[in-house]
């Protein structure tokens, strides 16, 4: 009886380290924010804060296995009054951030950790409302990003948990200033950081997070003896997001 008992069980260790450990995970998420926007500028007065809204889409797929990827965008817009407590023209800032990323899910009972390493676009607009002029910046370079989470409470019907989303990236910007001839580059790094509490009832998915997204731009090279000066940019505030996860 225990030779075919050890045949048998040795027969199965194939098995049990080919079983998928990951169930199929996908998600299909909105979130809309507000709160605060300040930017800042190397050697200026050109500094002010302002409110501002924030628009969030995010779509994500993992197979059994935790690998997959997504896409991400985010659009930021401030009010258009920004500088004019500084002194100078009222102005609107526009930032949207697009992520083409791959994932790796590590997850254990209560504990999921997606890492998503992808391609960061970046655009930032500033335009003078007396002028109707503007200034642009785009960036393209890498994003690193791990988002931990761990469930309080976890069935099939209902879960909570908490969980923290923390990015970074840098790239090479490209600025476009109307009414200049000159193409100007520089080089800008981001961080994004969420945290928050995420309520699930079957196949839906309520959240709440705590958000900070900074930006820095180093000051332009030189073109024709002029640059363009560095900035340093922050939002802070609430985001609000409906998923639907199956």
């Amino acid at each position: 009886m225990r030779l075919p008992l050890l045949a048998a069980l040795a027969l199965s260790v194939p098995s049990f380290a080919q079983e998928e450990t990951f169930a199929s995970r996908f998600r299909v998420q909105l979130g809309f924010g507000g709160g605060e926007f300040e930017h800042r500028t190397d050697g200026s007065n050109l500094d002010d804060d302002t409110d501002a809204a924030l628009l969030r889409f995010h779509f994500e797929g993992t197979t059994r296995r935790g690998f997959g990827g997504g896409v991400r965008f985010e659009g930021l817009a401030s009010d258009d009054d920004l500088f004019e407590d500084a002194g100078f023209n009222s102005s609107e800032a526009r930032l949207s951030s697009f992520l083409l990323h791959l994932t790796w899910r590590a997850q254990a009972r209560r504990f999921s950790m997606p890492v998503r390493f992808g391609l960061w676009f970046n655009g930032y607009l500033l335009e003078d409302q007396v002028l109707d002029e503007d200034v642009s910046y785009g960036t393209l370079g890498p994003w690193l990003e791990v988002a931990p989470e761990f469930r309080l409470v976890d069935s099939r019907k209902f879960s909570w948990s908490l969980f923290a989303e923390l990015g970074a990236g840098i790239g090479v910007t490209g600025i476009d200033v109307e009414n200049d001839a000159n193409d100007y580059v520089s080089t800008t790094s981001a961080v994004a950081l969420d945290v928050g509490t995420r309520l699930r009832g079957g196949p839906f998915e309520l959240g709440l997070a705590f958000v900070n997204r900074w930006q820095s731009m180093d000051e332009s090279d030189e073109e024709d003896g002029l640059v363009v000066l560095g900035y340093d940019t922050e939002f802070h505030g609430l985001l609000i997001t409906c998923s639907a996860v199956f």
